[in-house]
């Protein structure tokens, strides 16, 4: 009987045991239920604030208001530590607020744990400019396109590198420039609008040839694009093409007459296409231009020679030159005689030179023959 009430006993105390062990267990589950709910809630909240406090940065600097799109994101930060759009937009932020220094800084400090990122390299090359360190600008900008980026990769590298060039060019780096500009050609799939882009700034590296050339490309592919050939036409022009100026100013004016720079252009190119004396005419129209050539120079000398004093060294050896007895030559003189032919060419181009300098900025046929001599004085020899 005691046996009995012993085990009767046990068997309580294991149920109560069981009892009140299963009931801490259901109360831990439930507590640890009600805190991972109450902590995903908590953090569900942050994220929420964290994105509220960021949408507030996006529409300050939509806002242009960059100090207070500071103050957002470092608020949105602070509920979400590390989250990377955040500290990219809140770096984005500190500079356009002006704030180089921190800006920089704090693109040093992401680009460490990223080095190769395009976007971050692009962005302290902007802040290397900004600050006048030009060789830490080329190298981050160097870096930036050869960096990893995200979605179109080979175009966003190619406009860091256009980038790039026209940095250089206002350094006055002109040939690495160049470089650049070339290498973007190179690779660039066929699109007019790049090609003319290009064109303008291989003009500012001094590369006209090269320049041209991607005018004449944009023209294959668009005809008639009206920059295209309203550019190309005044390059062609400045460099003294003025038969492939023409030709192209002809075609810019027919599609758009209304723009009067171009058909102002158009005009003085046919005009001097009819005063220039080229050794490829035939010797009676090459002597008739050399004699228009002549009265237009000789008008001019007389008209700076009444408002200017003579006396002169430089304007006395013209006087003199005008003076001679070759200064009057014939047309059957010039037409037999190529010696005298290049003679009266020069007079006519030192007289439109040196008067510029005595007299002032020519006009109509004087000026067009000015542009003949600068031109004749750059090739070394006369048209």
């Amino acid at each position: 009987m005691a046996k009995n009430t012993a085990t009767l006993t046990t068997r309580r105390v294991i149920f109560r045991d069981s009892i009140t062990f299963l009931s801490l267990t259901a109360i831990t589950v439930v507590l640890f239920v009600v805190t991972l709910f109450l902590f995903r809630s908590f953090q569900q909240h942050r994220t929420e604030l964290a994105k509220r406090w960021s949408d507030r940065g996006v529409a300050a600097l939509q806002a242009n208001r960059p100090d207070q799109a500071v103050t957002c994101y470092r608020t949105a930060l602070s509920y979400a530590p590390g989250e990377r759009s955040y500290e990219l937009n809140l770096a984005e932020a500190l500079a356009q607020a002006g704030r180089t220094e921190e800006a920089y800084n704090y693109f040093i400090g992401l680009r460490e744990a990223r080095p190769g990122d395009g976007f971050i390299n692009l962005q302290l090359a902007r802040l290397a400019a900004t600050k006048h360190d030009a060789q830490g600008a080329v190298n981050f900008y160097r870096a930036s396109i050869y960096g990893d980026w995200e979605g179109d990769g080979a175009k966003r590298r190619r406009d860091v590198r256009l980038e790039l060039a026209r940095y250089l060019i206002k350094q006055k780096q002109l040939g690495p420039a160049k470089t650049e500009l070339l290498v973007v050609g190179g690779n660039a799939p066929d699109d007019p609008e790049l090609d003319v882009t290009l064109a303008n700034l291989l003009e500012q590296v001094a590369a006209p040839s090269d320049a041209m050339d991607f005018f004449q490309k944009a023209l294959v592919h668009q005809p008639d694009n009206q920059i295209a050939l309203s550019e190309a036409g005044r390059l062609a022009y400045r460099r003294g093409d003025y038969s492939t100026a023409l030709a192209l100013l002809e075609r810019a004016v027919k599609r758009q007459p209304g723009n009067e720079e171009n058909t102002a252009l158009l005009m003085k190119t046919r005009r001097i296409l009819q005063l220039i004396p080229s050794e490829t005419l035939r010797a009676p129209e090459r002597v008739d231009r050399i004699l228009i050539d002549r009265a237009i120079a000789k008008a001019r000398w007389n008209a700076c020679a009444m408002q200017s004093d003579v006396s002169q060294n430089s304007l006395q050896s013209l006087a003199a030159r005008w003076m001679d007895p070759d200064a009057t030559a014939s047309r059957s003189a010039l037409l037999h005689d190529s010696d005298k032919q290049k003679a009266a060419l020069q007079l006519i181009y030192d007289t439109e030179i040196q008067t510029s300098q005595h007299c002032g900025a020519p006009t109509g046929d004087d000026a067009l023959l000015l542009l003949l001599a600068q031109s004749s004085a750059t090739k070394g020899g006369s048209h």
